[in-house]
């Protein structure tokens, strides 16, 4: 979604893990992403982990890199936001 400046609008919770994201700048898989921002205080589920990460990769903000052990990783690329 974007504003009438067509400016990226985020949900509180995207702006969460798309910070987390800038701050670790490796690749880091959805359940680590989800344990760490829960335990920052963050009352999100894994669910909406994967449905936010989801929009920050269709909307080219994040990547999903390669799948090590099955899981798949997401990163940071951006600098438009």
């Amino acid at each position: 979604m974007y504003d009438q400046n067509n400016q990226l609008k985020l949900r509180p919770i995207s702006q969460v893990i798309l910070q987390y994201l800038m701050d670790h700048r490796d690749p880091v898989d959805a359940e680590t992403i989800w344990l760490d921002v829960k335990a920052g205080g963050a009352p999100v589920s894994i669910g909406s982990v994967y449905g936010h990460l989801k929009r920050l990769t269709d909307e080219g903000i994040i990547i999903q890199v390669p799948k090590i052990d099955r899981k798949a990783l997401y990163q940071y690329i951006s600098s438009n936001v």
